[in-house]
């Protein structure tokens, strides 16, 4: 895990503020956001999010419905949407970013809750330590 994702990580659990999450994005230059995004969609991707996880992490994300990135994930396939939040423009990115977080979030939070509820040594669930 490199240091990006380990920052998305700690973000997703807690142990790092949203509001500092979302001050880290925002002071990268473009470049960095966007080693950010890819990061955090390589993170999502491995959550596996189900629908019902994205649909909650639609919700708890705060963003209006009618957000481009919200739009487009209440309307297409998630992991076409995926793609096409990392190739949107501000502040739509922005949006993604906190989506992506948000859906990632749920997800992570349910697998650790089911498939490591006993421990694991999953590298991204033992970052408290």
């Amino acid at each position: 895990m490199n240091e990006t994702e380990l920052k998305i990580n700690r973000i997703v659990q807690g142990v790092v503020s949203l509001n500092e999450g979302l001050a880290w994005y925002d002071e990268s230059d473009l470049n960095l956001q966007n080693e950010i995004m890819r990061a955090l969609d390589r993170c999502v991707s491995q959550a596996h999010p189900t629908k019902e996880d994205i649909e909650a992490g639609l919700k708890e994300s705060g963003l209006k419905e009618t957000y481009s990135p919200c739009v487009l994930v209440k309307n297409k396939p998630f992991n076409e949407v995926r793609q096409k939040i990392l190739n949107m423009c501000e502040p739509d990115k922005r949006r993604g970013f906190v989506l992506l977080l948000s859906v990632f979030r749920v997800a992570d939070k349910r697998r650790r809750e089911s498939q490591c509820k006993d421990g694991c040594t999953h590298e991204w669930h033992n970052i408290r330590l």
